[in-house]
């Protein structure tokens, strides 16, 4: 998920007069957030583990998100690795920064821990830095920053199996995983709170056992329930000479009430399916992400998509 709103999108001079320019909050009418939170709590989402960057709007979007979706007591981690792509127009506003510009950073960089100790402690469950993570390279080319962002992700989808996991990060971030899994589309833009959902696929095989225990749970019901059903106490041939009048009988049997509308309902499923980003053979970045694919059921939100169009 891409942090909410920044202050300096509706204050051109607040960056201008702070200590540390790149480390934007988020600006007091920011509403992005709470409709991303609502789009998952609709989803019926919840997460067991949150990991944020270490700027303060993203810290501040993990904090609103847990409190839409009721999940302030989940442990949250600080990762260095999901920071903000270190090119000096996005951190310094201007291509060659000065001495006392990359100082600063450094400093900020340094302190960190200090710095941030009370946006850290605004959780129910303090924040904790992730001792292994390290800070980007200045400067950093964006090529480099999606790599960056590609490898935490995916170390941190290897470390919670089984888990919901929500990563906080910037748009790049966003941008590299949606590349990762090798999606048809191009992601033209990242919109404030915009994220992408993943799953893994051997989620999905569990998905589909279950689904097809409750269909077959759902028609053994049905079947039990028409008039005239009696348990099979017969001999073999009965049983099948019974089997066989049923079997006739569904094949001539008039439409029930309700039935056309599940059938339009499965067909606008497939044809909302069929304009949903897919996963292009060959494409992706293999290793990890390979485990990973689009969850069908929640699939993005606040991204722009641009799909070539077919030519007949």
């Amino acid at each position: 998920m891409r942090h909410g709103k920044r202050e300096d999108t509706v204050n051109p001079t607040w960056q201008a007069k702070a200590r540390f320019p790149w480390d934007t909050p988020l600006c007091a009418k920011e509403a992005e957030i709470g409709e991303a939170s609502k789009r998952l709590l609709d989803a019926g989402r919840s997460f067991d583990v949150i990991y944020s960057s270490p700027f303060l709007r993203c810290l501040q979007t993990a904090q609103r998100t847990m409190q839409h979706l009721g999940c302030t007591d989940v442990p949250v981690f600080v990762h260095r690795g999901l920071s903000e792509v270190h090119v000096p127009g996005l951190i310094f506003k201007c291509r060659y920064p000065t001495a006392a510009q990359r100082a600063r950073l450094w400093l900020w960089h340094s302190a960190y821990g200090r710095i941030s100790r009370a946006d850290r402690e605004r959780f129910s469950r303090k924040a904790r830095l992730v001792p292994t993570s390290r800070w980007p390279t200045v400067p950093e080319s964006e090529p480099r920053a999606a790599d960056r962002f590609r490898q935490v992700i995916a170390e941190i989808a290897a470390k919670h199996p089984g888990q919901r996991v929500l990563v906080v990060s910037h748009g790049m971030s966003v941008l590299a995983s949606y590349e990762a899994l090798g999606l048809s589309g191009r992601l033209v833009q990242v919109m404030f709170a915009g994220f992408i959902a993943c799953r893994s696929r051997g989620q999905q095989q569990q998905q589909q056992q279950q689904q097809q225990q409750q269909q077959q749970g759902s028609q053994q019901q049905e079947q039990e329930q028409k008039p005239g059903h009696a348990p099979q106490q017969k001999g073999e041939e009965g049983a099948d000479a019974e089997g066989a009048e049923h079997q006739a009988a569904d094949d001539v049997q008039p439409q029930k009430d309700g039935e056309q509308p599940k059938q339009a309902h499965k067909q606008a499923h497939k044809q909302k399916q069929a304009a949903l980003p897919t996963a292009v053979p060959g494409a992706g970045a293999g290793g990890a992400w390979s485990e990973l694919e689009l969850d069908p059921e929640l699939p993005y939100w606040n991204l722009d998509v641009e799909f070539k169009k077919s030519h007949e």
